[in-house]
């Protein structure tokens, strides 16, 4: 659940109000999130690569057992769509992060 830019606004206004009155947990947690650039887009990638784990060792344990073609090229199919938009999604990290940080990043993924 992302703050929306209208409950960004509603916090704001209710920090300079009342500047003394430390904001909730949740008010906290809520402008931590909208500090961070493009976080969907960070969420989305995330998903996938768990998702590419999971697939590796579910193909993995489909190679040593009888296979299900039809459901092997399903999870094949989703992979590629998949890593087509993961590709959006890090490129538009990448504007805000740069290429460099995005490098790092990524080989980390890969090890």
């Amino acid at each position: 659940m992302l703050p929306t830019p209208e409950e960004k606004h509603k916090i704001q206004e209710a920090t300079i109000c009342n500047p003394y009155l430390p904001l909730g947990s949740a008010e906290q947690f809520f402008m931590m999130l909208s500090s961070i650039s493009e976080l969907p887009a960070r969420l989305k990638l995330w998903i996938f690569k768990l998702d590419y784990e999971n697939m590796e060792k579910i193909d993995s344990i489909t190679c040593v057992s009888k296979v299900d073609f039809e459901e092997l090229s399903h999870n094949i199919a989703k992979i590629e769509v998949d890593c087509k938009e993961s590709w959006g999604h890090l490129k538009a990290i990448a504007k805000h992060d740069g290429p460099t940080q995005i490098k790092l990043n990524f080989r980390h993924w890969l090890v």
